[in-house]
């Protein structure tokens, strides 16, 4: 279908590329190489109008022979309607008629608006098939001066102008011919490429225009398909008018086509000239000279409109008589378009009998039983042993009934063990295994101890076994020696999947010895499992950061020296092991200023009187330290004193000074002397 498409509307009038509509599945102006198919008959209408404010001259003026200037008018527009039919004489060959109806708005001052008819053309186009995804073509066109020399205005081919001369707008006034070269490229599905070109030559002249056209197809097998084109005219040889190929007739055409039901198209494409993007000058434009009313005038067009629009609707109509396969029922009216030759068809070209079996296709349960073949009633291959092989194909004709065949009708064994697969119960025996009358193997794990011995009947392939048929296990961790990578396990020890034993941690201690069995990995460990601890101070050296600690020397977590209280002196060498926060000591830890520490300041409390229970005035001074330091660093105080007298006078002190039995505690220790000591605040 769709090369049939591509044909039909490819037959179009490429050659009128300044206002012809080219008829063409594919594209609007630019056509493809394809033909239409034998008896094929196509028919097309266009219209094409041009849409731009300057249509029929540049300026929109005309100069009589007085030099004058006469303005054109606001009603000058200018359209082509057109017919085209064309027919398939064969597959490749196909004969074209275009006819073109011209028509031009008035024009003040002059007689040549109006509707007439253009120049007929008449042409033949071949097209050759390659090997390929290309299509090549092929035309000769003849043109007809049918066209009317006194009506238009606007010339629709640049051959009909002929400078000083007089010219035409209808109609070139000569016979002329054309010849065109068509290519196609078709391999892809999404988009296809057309081009063409084309030379032609007028009876009257020597002048040679040359037409050519390129498009890009879009979706060509989509109801809608789009299209994008650059066709045009080009002077080769001018004797009355400068050759200047950009100006000559050029326009970009950007269209789309529906592919309506019942082999029809509705093609739209918009025109898009030169002067759409440039302006163009006098110097630049088609000087075209015209009589009428007997006076000469003058004017130049541009080589393309500014811009116009085109519309175009055919169908294609099915005459053709091709009967491919030769059973007297042409193509387009046969149901069964590839009958084999000399077989008897109905009226709808389809077998009667379609394999000549003497049983009539209606009937036949086998339509296609190969000539000469006995056939049954049903018109199937007669198969006298009834083994679904037929006579013709069975080489053994007397297999007893319900026997499994082969496609030569032979007895089948599949397995080739030499029981029918009838009465094969293991179907799938190994070629050449040893089976028993029932067709299964004599050793069906193939371990070499027949099933009959065999106390491990499905053991893996390849195991070696032991004189019962089982896998051989030295150390009965139920893994067979031929997998134990540890064949020597001690019994009874916890194993993994390849027989060694089990090592949760994988510290390379079995977990059976392991007493740190959560080591992490890639740790080292000695013989017990657990991380080494070179130093012994209960740190293991993967977490210790000071692996290198004195024997005995008390560690924190990181397994470095204790510091208690943080004043970077050790707790084994600290001599002030409370010393408070932030404080500088000396290389025994102890406070530089004796003011802060509580060491110091019991030393200088001292008691008078006889009895020693009243506080000397210095003592004062001391507690007033101590007050300092309680208030600065916040912490609990214990008064150690000998007696209850010498605790009531301290403590009674320091509730003057506002700290309560909340923050100091007694201890009573005969024959002691005062002392200070501080626990963390609460």
């Amino acid at each position: 279908m769709k090369k049939t498409l591509l044909a039909l509307l490819s037959s179009a009038i490429s050659l009128f590329a300044q206002t012809g509509i080219s008829k063409n599945a594919e594209g609007i102006r630019v056509p493809s190489a394809f033909t239409l198919k034998q008896g094929l008959i196509y028919g097309a209408f266009g219209l094409e109008t041009v849409s731009d404010g300057e249509p029929l001259s540049l300026g929109g003026y005309y100069t009589n022979e007085s030099g004058e200037k006469t303005s054109i008018g606001h009603n000058a527009a200018s359209s082509t309607f057109s017919g085209f039919v064309s027919y398939g004489a064969l597959d490749y060959l196909e004969i074209g008629l275009y006819f073109p109806v011209h028509y031009d708005g008035d024009v003040n001052g002059t007689k040549l608006g109006g509707t007439a008819l253009g120049d007929l053309q008449f042409y033949i186009k071949g097209s050759i098939p390659t090997a390929i995804p290309v299509q090549i073509g092929g035309s000769l066109e003849l043109y007809a001066p049918t066209g009317s020399k006194s009506i238009g205005f606007r010339p629709r081919h640049v051959w009909y102008i002929r400078g000083d001369d007089e010219s035409h707008a209808y109609t070139a006034d000569s016979w002329s011919m054309a010849a065109t070269l068509y290519a196609s490229l078709y391999k892809f599905r999404l988009v296809h490429w057309n081009n063409f070109i084309g030379f032609h030559k007028s009876m009257s002249n020597k002048d040679i225009t040359m037409l050519w056209g390129t498009g890009l197809y879009a979706l060509p097998e989509k109801m809608l398909s789009l299209s994008l084109e650059l066709s045009g005219e080009t002077r080769l040889t001018s004797n009355e008018i400068p050759t200047a190929p950009i100006y000559d007739p050029l326009r970009f055409t950007p269209g789309l086509r529906l592919h309506l039901p019942g082999e029809a198209d509705l093609a739209i494409g918009a025109d898009i000239g030169l002067g759409f993007v440039k302006k163009i000058e006098n110097k630049h434009a088609l000087p075209v000279t015209r009589e009428t009313d007997g006076q000469t005038i003058k004017y130049h067009v541009a080589g393309q409109p500014k811009t116009g629009i085109s519309f175009s609707l055919s169908k294609t109509f099915d005459f053709s008589w091709k009967d491919s396969d030769h059973d007297g029922i042409i193509d387009r009216q046969d149901l069964c378009p590839e009958s084999a030759l000399g077989v008897a068809v109905n009226q709808r070209g389809c077998p009667v009998d379609q394999d000549r079996d003497g049983i009539l296709n209606i009937v036949d349960d086998c339509p296609n039983t190969p000539t000469g073949v006995y056939v049954d009633y049903r018109g199937c291959p007669i198969d006298s042993d009834e083994d679904g092989v037929p006579d013709y194909l069975d080489m053994c004709d007397n297999t007893p009934e319900g026997t499994a065949v082969n496609k030569k009708g032979c007895t089948l064994d599949s397995d080739g063990d030499g029981v029918h697969d009838n009465a094969d119960k293991c179907p799938k025996s190994i070629p050449g295994e040893r089976v028993d009358s029932e067709g299964c193997p004599l050793d069906e794990d193939h371990d070499g101890v027949l099933n009959e011995n065999d106390q491990c009947p499905e053991t893996r392939q390849g195991l070696v076994v032991d004189l019962s048929g089982c896998p051989l296990d030295f150390d009965h961790d139920g893994i067979p020696d031929s997998e134990d990578n540890c064949p020597n396990s001690v019994e009874g020890e916890l194993i993994n999947e390849h027989g060694c034993p089990l090592d949760t941690d994988q510290d390379g201690v079995p977990d059976s010895k392991d007493k740190c069995p959560e080591t992490p990995s890639g740790m080292l460990v000695g013989i017990n499992g657990c991380p080494s601890d070179r130093d012994r101070d209960g740190v293991p050296d993967y977490l210790d950061k000071c692996p290198n600690t004195q024997p005995n020397i008390p560690v924190d977590s990181t397994g470095c020296n204790r510091d208690s209280d943080q004043d970077h002196v050790p707790d084994y060498l600290d001599k002030c092991p409370g010393t408070f926060p932030g404080i500088k000591v000396d290389g025994t830890g102890c406070p530089t200023n004796s003011k802060y520490s509580l060491e110091a300041i019991s030393k200088r409390v001292l008691f008078i009187s006889d009895k020693g229970l009243r506080l000397a005035n210095s003592s004062y001074t001391a507690i007033n330290d101590v007050i300092y330091l309680m208030r600065r660093f916040n912490f609990k105080l214990t008064v150690v004193c000998s007696n209850q007298a010498q605790a009531d006078n301290i403590v009674n002190y320091l509730e003057s000074k506002g700290f309560t039995q909340d923050f100091v505690t007694i201890q009573i220790k005969p024959g002691s002397a005062v002392r200070f000591l501080r626990t963390p605040a609460n």
